[in-house]
């Protein structure tokens, strides 16, 4: 993977499969402007990433924002000078479990899907004019496998019906915004991770920790691997996406999901 001369912004970046994807990114000398809504943990990814001998800047935003949306691409655009790449990573289902719809109030369901949903598009009318300009881009959103819906006892996703809604709705945004950027030479792609087990401290992780033994088996089970994904699994989908050698690969959405 050679990414030099290539400046990445990639959100959600302050820990789990975002840290890990601005860690591969950095490693294959993109210059990685990480951007979190946890502004201090995302600073320090950026400091791991300078120690390994990478480039990053860290940017705490929350990018369902408009206006923080904007001023991240300002930084990104004043820093470094140009966009090649866009990872929409940042989202998430919650911190509390919730199955039935009744339960789920109005501002719940607009938080979780500003969060996923409505923070790809800022993300990607943020930067696209610059990469219309310069007649490419590398663009990945983020969908998920509970998009395809889940059952069984509650897992890693907290309240999953606005969650699974919002990570369909990343399919039909992709498939579309592919076809609407071609002739600019922009590609633009998902990936669907399935559960992906990341760090002590992070939220998936937390939650798998708390389920019982026989839940935590179950959610094994589940998988036809046999366990769950690691971070640096999906980073290396992205890298692939986001590199020379994808080219041609444009509009799909990759399962990352142990076979789900």
């Amino acid at each position: 993977m050679q990414l030099q001369d290539r400046v990445a912004i990639v959100t959600g970046s302050a820990q789990g499969i975002g840290r890990a994807i601005a860690k591969k990114l950095a490693s294959g000398g993109a210059r990685v402007l990480a951007t979190d809504i946890q502004g201090e943990k995302v600073a320090r990814v950026a400091e791991e990433i300078g120690e390994a001998g990478g480039i990053a800047l860290p940017f705490g935003a929350d990018v369902s924002n408009a206006v923080e949306v904007d001023q991240m691409v300002k930084l990104a655009l004043d820093t470094y000078g140009q966009i090649d790449i866009l990872v929409n990573n940042a989202g998430g289902s919650g911190n509390i479990g919730l199955d039935h719809i009744e339960d789920i109030s109005e501002e719940l369901w607009d938080q979780i899907v500003d969060g996923n949903l409505k923070s790809a598009f800022l993300c990607c009318r943020g930067v696209v004019p610059h990469m219309k300009s310069k007649r490419s881009g590398k663009i990945v959103n983020f969908s998920s496998m509970t998009a395809r819906g889940t059952f069984g006892p509650r897992g890693t996703s907290a309240v999953r019906l606005p969650y699974a809604g919002a990570k369909s709705g990343i399919i039909g945004f992709t498939a579309q915004l592919a076809k609407d950027l071609g002739e600019f030479n922009i590609n633009v792609n998902a990936v669907m991770p399935g559960f992906v087990l990341t760090e002590p401290g992070a939220r998936v992780a937390d939650r798998f920790t708390a389920l019982s033994s026989e839940e935590q088996e179950h959610q094994r089970t589940s998988i036809p691997l046999g366990r769950p994904g690691e971070p640096h699994e999906v980073a290396a989908v992205v890298a692939f996406l986001v590199s020379d050698e994808a080219s041609y690969v444009s509009g799909a959405v990759i399962p990352v999901s142990g076979g789900l």
